[in-house]
């Protein structure tokens, strides 16, 4: 604080003086006032900041908790307790973050883990990848679901068709088609009888097969029931649906895959036909009793089940499904067939080969199964929660799948107790 002193009597106008100096000082006391205001006020906004960053910072990990606190190893380590069991890789995607984990060994004695890296078999997965490619050529007016698929077939097959009524390609993505479970016939016959050798004679059946057999035993399959009316699963289907992807783009299924969906979402290891350096890092498979089973290998188009592919992928590729502002995403996520209980379950309906339902606490799901002859894998997907879990095991006989799908029942469970626990 400054104070004026009143200069002497005597002097000459000295009160005018007086005052402006007093004037003068008051207002430099004032500003001084304000600039100890405002650096009072500066300290108080950065503690508040301090503060606020604080509890910013905390509530940004309680949003990153549910993914980071998920006892994975728990979960799974209760799986490798069955004596089938080698390995298991497990990927899950949640709300932008995602975490792979990798357990046992992919042979036993061996000690070698599976990594990002190991590449799977993917089985019946694929056929989502098939539905995706359909939905694109949909987008690009290539054709349409309503297409009898006898357009993109190089000869009549007047047998195509029910009191007149025509296969159409959307009956191809719904199993719906009245096709058999496997071309050629001889495959279906093995189910009959189903032995440890199944797998050998499947692969024996495939191994001497070709396109050309397939498109020529198309010819001789009668179609009983009206297409569209009923669910009947068939990998005939799908090995049909690429041909016709194949005739439309006028390149090999594997090269629509790797230019339509793989390049574009960064899935470099997910093939129908490895190369060499990938065949490498391709899991060996194990059957019902733990004896090696042959690798799917097919001289058909592979779109059925041929597909390969690592959990680092199966990330991405969840990402993909995620992204609801894709148009292609929110088409092949629409029913096609709702019309019986799809597998047992009322609730499920079936598009683009994807099966979707409706989850009590997670809202709408898209899933599959794949099953090969020594490989099992999951992949299911919530939309609603930003969530994806895709789970892999080189072991493969009827309780796998069960087995695998109580992993992700587990999951959800964690998943769904963190978040309540933020």
């Amino acid at each position: 604080m400054i104070t004026a002193y009143p200069p002497k009597v005597g002097d000459a106008g000295y009160q005018d003086r007086y005052e402006q100096l007093t004037n003068m000082i008051n207002m430099i006391n004032m500003i001084n006032m304000i600039n100890m205001i405002n650096m009072k006020l500066i300290q108080i906004i950065i503690l508040c900041l301090i503060v606020f960053g604080c509890k910013q910072t905390n509530s940004q990990n309680k949003q990153e908790a549910p993914i980071n606190s998920i006892d994975i190893d728990k979960i799974a380590k209760e799986l490798l307790n069955d004596s089938l069991i080698n390995a298991i890789s497990i990927g899950v995607y949640y709300k932008g973050k995602s975490i792979t984990k990798h357990y046992g060994e992919l042979d036993k004695l061996k000690n070698n883990k599976p990594t990002d890296e190991t590449i799977y078999e993917i089985a019946s997965v694929t056929k989502t990848l098939v539905g995706n490619l359909i939905a694109q050529a949909e987008n690009e007016n290539k054709l349409s679901l309503e297409d009898d698929i006898r357009k993109y077939l190089n000869e009549p097959y007047k047998n195509l068709e029910y009191q007149g009524k025509p296969i159409r390609i959307k009956h191809l993505l719904t199993h719906t088609s009245e096709l058999p479970r496997f071309l050629p016939e001889s495959i279906n016959e093995l189910f009959e009888d189903v032995s440890e050798d199944l797998p050998f004679q499947i692969a024996a059946i495939e191994n001497s097969y070709s396109k050309i057999k397939f498109l020529q035993d198309l010819k001789n399959v009668s179609i009983s029931t009206m297409p569209g009316t009923r669910f009947s699963y068939s990998n005939a289907d799908t090995e049909l649906a690429a041909h016709i992807l194949e005739t439309i783009y006028g390149k090999t299924f594997d090269k629509i895959l790797e230019e339509k969906i793989c390049s574009r979402n960064d899935m470099s290891d997910t093939k129908i036909n490895l190369s060499e350096s990938q065949r490498i890092r391709l899991a060996n498979g194990y059957g019902k009793n733990g004896k090696r089973t042959p690798q799917m290998t097919t001289k058909l188009w592979g779109a059925s089940g041929g597909g390969k592919s690592t959990i680092k992928d199966m990330i991405n590729y969840i990402k993909l499904q995620l992204d609801q502002n894709n148009v292609i995403i929110q088409k092949t996520q629409q029913s096609l067939y709702d019309k019986e209980a799809i597998y047992g379950d009322p609730k499920n309906r079936i598009g683009y080969y994807w099966v979707l339902n409706q989850d009590q606490e997670f809202g709408k799901s898209i899933s599959h199964h794949g099953g090969a002859f020594g490989t099992q894998n999951w992949l299911v997907i919530y939309p609603e929660q930003d969530l994806g879990i895709s789970i892999f095991t080189n072991q493969g006989d009827w309780q796998t799948s069960g087995k695998l799908m109580g992993i992700i029942d587990n999951l959800k469970f964690e998943i769904a107790k963190a978040h309540n626990n933020r």
